[in-house]
């Protein structure tokens, strides 16, 4: 079945979704960093992103097959790169893995960004340039961990 894909900036489609599969094979941080070369280069910027790395990007995406059914899939980074969707089907699974062909069939896009990830106190700094990609992780002072803590997880 083939799809077409468009990239959506409504962040209230994919409320209430959740993990369909993962997107591709992904074993590393320099996986991941490909896969969202390639999503840049596939949709331009996600609807969502922030600096915490377990909740780094959210796509939108709306799939819809050649006899015009549609599902709305979100591509989302936790860490790695998944696949959620509001329920799992076998269309939605169709939906989904062809949409990682299709953005696997684009170059990474050259970026560069800087995530923290708090459990450990890591400054995660990814550029991919060329399909080249480079990682470098230090660790933060705690001051600076705790601000950013209180930034990405503020109290009610």
């Amino acid at each position: 079945m083939k799809f077409h894909f468009e990239s959506l900036d409504h962040l209230d489609l994919v409320s209430g979704t959740s993990y369909l599969m993962d997107f591709g094979t992904i074993n590393s941080q320099q996986d991941a960093a490909l896969a969202e070369g390639k999503l840049l280069s596939a949709f331009g910027q996600p609807a969502f992103t922030s600096v915490n790395c377990e909740n780094s990007f959210n796509y939108v995406i709306k799939a819809t097959s050649e006899d015009g059914n549609t599902a709305i899939l979100s591509v989302y980074n936790m860490g790695m790169v998944h696949i959620g969707a509001g329920q799992a089907n076998d269309f939605t699974l169709s939906a989904a893995h062809a949409l990682v062909e299709y953005v696997n069939s684009f170059a990474p896009a050259d970026y560069e960004r800087t995530i923290y990830y708090l459990d450990f106190n890591l400054q995660i700094d990814v550029q991919v340039k060329n399909g080249k990609v480079m990682i470098n992780q230090s660790q933060i002072p705690p001051e600076k961990a705790d601000a950013l803590f209180m930034e990405m997880y503020p109290p009610f």
